[in-house]
C-alpha cells in the first residue's frame, strides 16, 4: 500500500499572513487534495518574544479567506499534535538527548563575546567564519556536570566530514551539497529550547509528513535539516522548493509591490476567489492558457510537474485585470452584496434609497469596476454633489465658454420636454440636437457627461442620466451653466 501523502504549511505567528507563506500553503493544498492526502496546519512559534495569538488568528482568517481548509491544526483534531511548537517541548527534549548520547551533537560553553571576537578576527583577515570546533571533544558527562553546575551551553550537531548531501527536488531537479559548507550550527538554546531546523524535523518526523514543500528560500535549511534527519536516523521524506516571488522590478517582493499581506487583499477590496487564482498562477501554470479557474478545478489541475523553476513575478496589473474579470461575472445581488459595505463606510445612504434604484445604480458600475475599495469613489457622483473643474466642461470641444453655455441652455430646454425619461428618448433627444446645431456629437456629449457626473469617464451616458433623474440632471446642467458664466 502506497504510503499516505501528508503535507504541512508551518508559519510562523509573528505577524501578518504574507503572500509568500499563502502560496506555500496554497500549493500544499492543492497538492494534497489532488492526491487524496491530507494538509496540515501547524504553527511553529518557536520565536516566542515576537509569537502573538493575534497573529496566528490572523493565520487562519487568511487561509479561511482564501477558501483553504486544513485537515489537522493547532484548532482542528488529529493524532499527531499538539500542533503548536511551543507546546511539544517534551517531543524536543527527547530528540536532543537522543543526539547528544549518540554523540552526533554536544555541548558548546564558548561564549557570545568570544565567538564575536573570533568573528571579527576573520573578517579581519578577509576569511569566512566558521566555528572552530573548540567544544567537540568534551566528554558528554563533564559537559553536562558543567550545565548542571549553571553553565551557559547551547547545543551544535556535529556535521560529518565529507559527506555529500544529495536529494532529488521535486521542482529543481537533483541537489547536491557537501557537509564541508557547514559548521557544526546551533540547534538548540541554553534554555533547551529547539531552533528552527531542529523542531521542525523532529515535527515533520511525528507527523509522518511525506512531502516538504516550500520556498526556493529553504534551500539551504533543507540541507541541514537533511543533516538532523540523518542524525536521528529518520527516513528522509521528499522535499519540492518552488520559485521566489519577484516584483516586476525582479526585486524582492516588499509594500512597494502594492498588498502583499492577505488582510491588504481584503481591505483593498479584491475577491478571495480572484486572490486565490491569481496566487495559485504565481510560479504554477495549469496549461491550455487557462487563466479563471475556481478552486475544484485548480485542485484538479495541479500537478508539481507544472511548477515552474523561474521566479514568479507579482503583477499588481494583472490581479487587477483578473479581480475585475470575477467582479463582472457576479450575478448583481452578489455584486451590490459586495459593495454596501464600502459605501456604507464612505458615508452614502445605501439604506435609505429604494432597493431599485440602488439595483440600476450598481449595475451601470459593474463592467468599470476593479475593486470595491474603488467604490466609494466610484459611486460618489450617484450620492454626493459634485465639483465642477470648469476646464473639462469646454476642454477639446473646440468650443468657447459662451457657446458651451449656449448648447447646455438648448439641452436643458429640450429634455425638459422629454416625458418618459428613459435612456432611449433622452439619447434621441440630445442626438436630434448635435444635428439641428451642426455640433460634433463629442463636442455636445462631453459638457453633458461633465456637467451631469463632473467626469470625462463614466457609464454610458444617457443611461446614467436616466438613473440620475429629471429633477438631479437638470439641476445639475443649471450648475455648470452658472460656472461657465462667472
Amino acid at each position: 500500500m502506497a504510503e499516505e501523502v501528508r503535507v504541512r504549511i508551518a508559519p510562523s505567528p509573528t505577524g501578518k499572513l504574507h503572500i509568500g507563506n499563502a502560496r506555500t500553503g496554497l500549493f500544499n493544498y492543492l497538492f494534497a487534495r489532488n492526491v487524496g492526502g491530507k494538509f496540515i496546519l501547524r504553527v511553529d512559534d518557536t520565536d516566542k518574544e515576537r509569537s502573538t495569538e493575534e497573529s496566528e488568528r490572523a493565520i487562519y482568517e487568511g487561509f479561511e479567506w482564501l477558501g483553504i481548509d486544513w485537515d489537522e491544526g493547532p484548532n482542528k483534531s488529529g493524532d499527531y499534535g499538539p500542533y503548536r511548537q511551543s507546546e511539544r517541548g517534551e517531543l524536543y527534549h527527547d530528540a536532543i538527548q537522543k543526539l547528544l548520547e549518540s554523540g552526533n551533537a554536544y555541548y558548546c560553553f564558548c561564549s557570545q563575546d568570544e565567538l564575536a571576537e573570533k568573528r571579527t578576527a576573520a573578517e579581519k583577515a578577509h576569511e569566512i567564519y566558521r566555528y572552530d570546533n573548540m567544544c567537540r571533544d568534551i566528554p558528554l558527562d563533564e559537559a553536562r556536570k558543567r550545565v548542571a553546575a549553571g553553565e551557559r551551553a547551547v547545543i551544535r550537531l556535529r556535521i560529518p566530514d565529507d559527506v555529500t548531501i544529495v536529494f532529488e527536488d521535486l521542482v529543481r531537479g537533483e541537489i547536491e551539497v557537501k557537509s564541508k559548507a557547514f559548521d557544526d550550527f546551533i540547534i538548540a538554546k541554553p534554555n533547551g529550547d529547539p531552533l528552527y531546523n531542529l523542531a521542525t524535523v523532529i515535527d515533520d518526523h511525528l507527523m509522518k509528513i511525506s512531502h516538504i514543500l516550500r520556498g526556493q528560500d529553504h534551500l539551504t535549511n533543507t540541507s541541514k535539516q537533511i543533516l538532523i534527519y540523518n542524525a536521528l536516523g529518520y527516513p528522509l521524506p521528499k522535499f519540492g522548493h518552488f520559485s521566489l516571488i519577484m516584483d516586476k522590478n525582479r526585486k524582492k517582493l516588499s509594500k512597494r509591490a502594492g498588498a502583499v499581506y492577505i488582510g491588504d487583499f481584503k481591505k483593498d477590496g479584491y475577491l478571495p476567489q480572484a486572490v486565490t487564482n491569481f496566487i495559485a498562477l504565481l510560479g504554477w501554470s495549469p496549461g491550455e492558457d487557462r487563466e479563471k479557474m475556481t478552486l475544484p478545478e485548480m485542485v484538479e489541475a495541479f500537478s508539481m510537474n507544472r511548477i515552474q523553476k523561474s521566479d514568479a513575478i507579482f503583477d499588481t496589473e494583472k490581479l487587477l485585470w483578473l479581480n475585475g474579470v470575477y467582479i463582472r461575472d457576479m450575478e448583481l445581488p452578489e455584486f451590490l452584496e459586495n459593495v454596501k459595505p464600502h459605501l456604507k463606510e464612505a458615508g452614502y445612504p445605501v439604506d435609505d434609497v429604494s432597493q431599485e434604484w440602488l439595483n440600476k445604480v450598481v449595475a451601470l458600475e459593474q463592467e468599470r469596476i476593479k475593486t470595491f475599495s474603488e467604490a466609494p469613489e466610484v459611486f460618489e457622483f450617484f450620492f454626493k454633489d459634485i465639483p465642477y473643474e470648469k476646464e473639462l466642461l469646454t476642454k477639446k470641444t473646440k468650443k468657447t465658454d459662451e457657446e458651451i453655455v449656449g448648447a447646455l441652455e438648448q439641452v436643458k430646454a429640450e429634455l425638459e420636454k422629454v416625458d418618459n425619461w428613459v435612456e432611449a428618448e433622452l439619447e434621441k433627444t440630445c442626438r436630434e440636437l448635435v444635428e439641428k446645431m451642426e455640433w460634433k456629437t463629442g463636442q455636445l456629449f462631453m459638457p453633458i457627461r461633465v456637467a451631469v457626473t463632473g467626469r470625462k469617464a463614466t457609464p454610458p451616458l444617457f443611461d446614467t442620466i436616466e438613473v440620475l433623474g429629471r429633477e438631479l440632471s437638470l439641476k445639475r446642467i443649471d450648475k455648470a451653466i452658472e460656472l461657465l458664466k462667472v
